[in-house]
């Protein structure tokens, strides 16, 4: 089964392409996540500077559906001016905090979702606030 869901995670990949290379993707997406550093063990107190790791994704951008306005996800409650981006699976990783950027605006990632749920990720639903 592995294999299929392998196919599936190529076949976002494709479909996800901008519209310029074939596919049904949107604009620019760009995640971005910042790691904190590590402070040096003889010097602990000398402040550390976070790392940023940025990736380019493929994927596309609408608004959340009314079934899901007012509904908790993750801890917070969806508004009806949230978004959801379904993305191909990030090489890096990403958790719920995150930043993505959406032709160059910034917006947090309060909650994403897997897909499949389990086995091997085919996409990556983020559920994205400006």
């Amino acid at each position: 089964m592995a294999d299929f869901y392998q196919e599936m995670a190529q076949m976002a990949r494709d479909l996800l392409a901008p519209t310029s290379q074939g596919g049904l993707g949107q604009g620019e997406i760009k995640l971005t996540r910042k790691v904190p550093g590590t402070p040096d063990p003889t010097k602990p107190w000398e402040p550390v500077e976070p790392t940023t790791h940025t990736e380019t994704i493929r994927g596309a951008v609408r608004g959340v559906s009314k079934e899901l306005i007012g509904t908790e996800v993750g801890g917070t409650v969806i508004l009806a001016s949230d978004r959801q981006a379904i993305c191909e699976v990030p090489k890096m990783q990403y958790t719920a905090g995150d930043v993505l950027s959406v032709d160059g605006v910034p917006v947090h990632i309060i909650a994403f979702e897997k897909i499949p749920a389990a086995g091997v990720t085919s996409a990556v639903r983020f559920t994205i606030r400006g």
